[in-house]
């Protein structure tokens, strides 16, 4: 007896679901260049010029002359290093400095920033690089800026495997 005969419709009622199983299955293919930076912040800094913000925040950021000195310097320099990047470091304000970064004019903001900071709903945070109690110690980058955010993540959680 032919499918037809028995009147079997197992084919006929897929079709509804065609869609649906056509997205599940394509839209894992667009996600291949992920995670994406919609100014292009890592591409850009990539042997050039890395634009960091920073604030005197001893012991983690010591200012010294134009140069900064401490845990969270070395850490960026390390970063810059990874991507073949020159640090160019800005010296002022917090406040100041996050509205740059906001505005996609510094490329990372450092000085003692911690989760606690209103900032986070503005910018991107990093996780944590350094934890002291409740306090955990972050890196901010522009909004958006995930594949930045990635590779800094990545050097943070190769740093805390080596100690």
């Amino acid at each position: 007896m032919s499918p037809d005969a028995r009147g079997d419709r197992t084919a006929p009622a897929l079709v509804p679901f065609l869609p649906l199983l056509l997205f599940l299955l394509l839209t894992p293919l667009t996600a291949c260049d992920l995670p994406r930076d919609p100014v292009g912040t890592l591409d850009r800094v990539r042997g050039d010029t890395l634009r960091v913000g920073v604030v005197a925040a001893p012991p983690y950021l010591v200012r010294s002359g134009e140069r900064a000195g401490g845990p969270e310097a070395d850490l960026i320099r390390a970063f810059a290093g990874r991507i073949g990047a020159e640090v160019e470091w800005r010296w002022g304000s917090l406040d100041d400095h996050m509205e740059s970064l906001e505005a996609f004019e510094l490329d990372l903001v450092a000085g003692g920033l911690t989760t606690a900071s209103p900032w986070k709903k503005k910018v991107g945070f990093t996780r944590p690089w350094r934890v002291e109690g409740k306090r955990k110690h972050v890196l901010a980058v522009p909004p958006g800026e995930n594949g930045m955010l990635v590779a800094l993540e990545a050097l943070i959680e190769a740093r805390k495997e080596r100690r």
